[in-house]
């Protein structure tokens, strides 16, 4: 009894020590994870800190209203994005007069060879620059990011805005798309050099016809198939050696010239036409090595404002032509669309609504719909189903019409309309088993209101040029819009 009672008080100190142990174990397992995460939060720290971040110069924009670029630079200068990704070159006295010894002025196109010298200068490795123009009551802004180094533009993007305040609110996506740009490995990509620009006849806006020149090479840049060389000085000058146009060098000729300046492999050229009232923008991309056609296609606009929108479907034309074919269809769907129910003055609706005409029937219910081919006008079908009579006896009627009215819309939605038309009347009478029937081929003369494409109220006149009804009906319309 004695040795049990020894043995039992030793196996459970031999129990106990082997829970302190395993819980030491335990806490010493937990110290040490604790630690190896500490050390390597801690790497990760310094090794954050220790990576200098890449130097960014932002230069006043070109062209807008006086101070406008200044402006836009300044609130790019501020952006939290930009802050997080770089190292922002501040604007002093000196980085001005560096940009003002540049002869960098502030209207029209800026070539990237002026800008790369200009964050040379400032020991920069990224440059944004941009270009402001006046399309109407609006503005647009062209954006770009330069690398120093190679002359590359990385990425672009373009907006308009009504006012210098509206800006403010389009930058932080403006900069998110630069700064992925920025981090972007081109090195393997074809180089494509963006030669200049060129008019072909008179009757062309050549400003508006710069604007779009840029904007495609921003939507090239963008789409991530070509290191991008935008024009430079050094194209300009590859040319005057050559005396491109007085020579009456060919484009393959030209397209390899520049290509070996900048030791690109194509090279990006651009045309704009004028036919008639339609200007006609040529862009098409050229192998260096023999001048041979790679691609090329056009687009037809009218005012800079169309030809903006289609610089994309040309820039996926030369660079993805799957996906632009799918994008012009889509885009011709939503034109064709737009064109039928986007007009404000073209009433496309169905409809339903109660009406009375103070006798038989006393209860009208009408189903319609509106057709709308032509603006300020609309053909109307429907049916009214007719119920209650005066009469002790069953009463139901059925009347088809189809009018076409003349319509008037307002500024906030909807608008007034006024219009003929005929339809067929069937009634029925039943008084047990005596049907009296009555069938005949009536006039309408129609006028009503529609409040906010929604709310229906009508006036119709019914004849027969013997006798005549009214109809008085309040209902709900759905329009069909873009």
């Amino acid at each position: 009894m004695k040795t049990s009672i020894i043995f039992n008080l030793n196996f459970k100190n031999i129990i106990s020590c082997y829970r302190i142990k395993s819980y030491r174990n335990k806490e010493s397992i937990i110290y040490k994870k604790r630690f190896i995460f500490a050390f390597l939060f801690l790497i990760n720290v310094l090794t954050a800190f220790g990576q200098e971040k890449p130097r960014l110069g932002i230069i006043p924009f070109t062209g807008g209203q006086y101070g406008d670029g200044e402006t836009i630079a300044t609130l790019f200068s501020f952006l939290p994005e930009i802050l997080r990704e770089f190292t922002v070159v501040p604007r002093t006295s000196a980085v001005n007069t560096i940009i003002a010894e540049q002869n960098f002025q502030m209207a029209g196109y800026t070539d990237s060879d002026k800008i790369a010298r200009i964050g040379q200068l400032l020991n920069a490795d990224f440059v944004v620059s941009g270009h402001i123009r006046r399309l109407g009551d609006r503005n647009l802004i062209i954006s770009t990011i330069i690398n120093v180094e190679t002359f590359e533009q990385k990425a672009g993007d373009y907006r308009t805005y009504r006012s210098i305040e509206e800006v403010r609110n389009l930058l932080p996506e403006i900069s998110q798309k630069l700064i992925i740009a920025s981090r972007r490995d081109t090195s393997s990509l074809p180089r494509l050099a963006i030669a200049p620009f060129s008019v072909a006849n008179v009757g062309v806006n050549i400003q508006d016809a710069e604007t779009l020149a840029q904007i495609l090479a921003v939507e090239i840049s963008n789409a991530g198939s070509y290191a991008v060389l935008p024009r430079t000085t050094t194209m300009q000058d590859a040319l005057r050696e050559l005396e491109y146009q007085q020579q009456g060098y060919t484009a393959e000729e030209g397209a390899k010239a520049l290509g070996r300046a900048i030791n690109a492999d194509f090279v990006l050229s651009a045309e704009a036409r004028s036919l008639g009232v339609i200007n006609m923008f040529t862009a098409q991309i050229l192998h260096v090595e023999d001048g041979s056609l790679l691609v090329g296609d056009a687009r037809d606009y009218r005012i800079v404002d169309d030809g903006i929108t289609l610089m994309a479907e040309l820039a996926l034309l030369l660079t993805d032509r799957e996906r632009a074919i799918a994008r012009i269809s889509a885009r011709n769907r939503e034109l064709s669309r737009s064109a039928m129910f986007g007009d404000s003055a073209k009433l496309w609706s169905l409809g339903v609504s109660v009406g009375t005409s103070f006798t038989d029937p006393w209860l009208i219910g009408t189903i319609r719909g509106t057709i709308a081919p032509f603006r300020y006008s609309f053909f109307e079908i429907g049916f009214d189903l007719g119920f209650i009579t005066e009469e002790e006896a069953s009463y139901y009627s059925i009347y088809p019409f189809a009018n076409y009215a003349f319509f008037l819309p307002f500024s906030n939605g909807g608008g007034c309309y006024a219009g003929v038309g005929g339809g067929y009347m069937h009634s029925e009478y039943s008084i047990g088993t005596f049907v009296h029937s009555i069938r005949m081929f009536a006039a309408n003369f129609t006028i009503g209101f529609n409040i906010r494409n929604f709310i229906d109220i009508s006036y119709t006149m019914r004849t027969n040029f013997d006798t005549a009804s009214n109809k008085i009906a309040v209902g709900f319309s759905y329009r069909f819009k873009e």
